[in-house]
């Protein structure tokens, strides 16, 4: 009776991780899941802003700074899209002008009160929702959701928006040793890169400003100007 409890035991196991696709070496291989959207104006090219000013990023998670790296990675990535940025500290003057704690404080502001005190005709606001791991039993993942949103300063209009959720690494573990082992690797795991790579990617479908792009060390020094000229 005990041998054949423990081959009913072992038949299911067998079963669970042919079904999530385990593979001799300790666990199964690493799975994306991803949801994704992104939206652009059809006249797009009537409103397209040539100087973009980069709101402060909110933060809905529950892990700290992360929209640090969200609003790094998108102010960085501005030029070489071919648009001018607003310096970070001309922004951050004016948010302080403003009274301006919280991102969610820029709902009472409008765009056009923005573009006429940051001297730009386009804003880019971001938002994550979510990033950290997902524990469930043998199952975890590192999910990251974003939305990122361009507006014509001068209209409001909203000319893009996208939206990425990403799950990450799930993996369904052989045996306690690996769960925590993955464990461990997910919680050390930077969550600003995370955030950052993530970025890069939803900004691929934003079309590219007007100001041509030559080389990185020109555009890195022509593309952050104050927001006074």
């Amino acid at each position: 009776m005990r041998h054949a409890k423990r081959y009913a035991i072992l038949s299911c196991l067998f079963l669970l991780f042919a079904c999530t696709g385990f593979s001799a070496g300790g666990g199964a291989p690493t799975d994306i899941e991803s949801r994704e959207s992104w939206w652009l104006a059809q006249d797009f090219g009537e409103y397209a802003p040539a100087r973009i000013a980069v709101l402060p990023m909110e933060n809905l998670s529950l892990e700290p700074d992360v929209e640090k790296a969200l609003y790094g990675e998108v102010y960085d990535r501005l030029s070489a899209k071919g648009y001018i940025k607003i310096d970070v500290e001309e922004v951050r003057s004016v948010m302080d002008e403003l009274g301006i704690q919280t991102a969610g404080q820029l709902a009472g502001i409008s765009p056009s009160r923005l573009g006429e005190l940051l001297h730009c005709d386009g804003v880019i606001k971001g938002r994550v929702d979510q990033s950290g791991t997902v524990h469930m039993g043998v199952y975890d993942a590192l999910v990251v959701s974003i939305s990122l949103q361009l507006v014509h300063s001068h209209t409001g209009k909203i000319l893009w928006t996208t939206e990425q959720w990403r799950a990450a690494h799930r993996q369904w573990h052989a045996d306690p040793f690996n769960l925590l082992l993955s464990f461990a690797a997910h919680e050390t795991a930077s969550r600003k890169q995370r955030v950052a790579w993530l970025a890069q990617e939803m900004l691929k479908t934003l079309p590219d400003g007007p100001v041509q792009v030559v080389g990185d060390d020109l555009m890195d020094g022509a593309v952050s100007i104050p927001a006074a000229e």
